[in-house]
């Protein structure tokens, strides 16, 4: 696997920090699925909870991830950039005026609900590239290819930019 560290300042939209951006669009091909898009306008299909946002879409993560498994769609790459920490998620919600519940501040659900859903929808050959600031994975059907560390500095967490491609045949889960 192929790693490399590089310093860049943070960004409140994750791919327009140079490096990241510059990682996204070297596996952006063909069909493209981003479920935390905010305003970036990289893939083929985005969506952000917030309807102030530039995305396509306004959905929880999870439905627009399964709304487009269900209609069969096939991705060549997912941008998966969801909320790092409850505290985002919770901003998040905030950010459109809903209250967050406990259970929506749950990131380790949230990530686990949206990464099944996102085996549904990569095609074998296809992509995932992960950010946030662990290198969990998507899946035994995924092979780590490269690794981007992202140093903000100062006391800030780094970004952690892991590219993993599916190498096993999809086998889609009855959600």
């Amino acid at each position: 696997m192929k790693t490399q560290r590089v310093w860049a300042m943070p960004t409140a939209d994750t791919t327009n920090c140079k490096p990241i951006g510059d990682l996204v669009r070297k596996y952006l091909h063909g069909v493209s699925v981003d479920p935390f898009a905010r305003n970036a306008r990289l893939a083929t299909y985005t969506n952000d909870l917030n309807p102030e946002t530039e995305a396509e879409h306004h959905m929880e993560a999870v439905e627009f991830l399964r709304m487009l498994a269900d209609k069969g769609i096939e991705a060549d790459c997912v941008i998966f950039d969801p909320p790092y920490s409850p505290r985002q998620v919770a901003d998040c919600y905030q950010g459109i005026g809903r209250t967050p519940t406990q259970r929506d501040t749950q990131t380790a659900r949230l990530k686990a609900e949206c990464r099944a859903q996102i085996r549904r929808l990569v095609k074998n050959g296809g992509v995932v590239i992960s950010m946030g600031w662990n290198t969990v994975g998507h899946g035994k059907e995924f092979t780590p290819e490269e690794l981007l560390i992202v140093c903000h500095g100062g006391d800030h967490n780094d970004t952690l930019c892991m590219v993993e491609r599916r190498t096993c045949e999809q086998h889609a889960l009855a959600l």
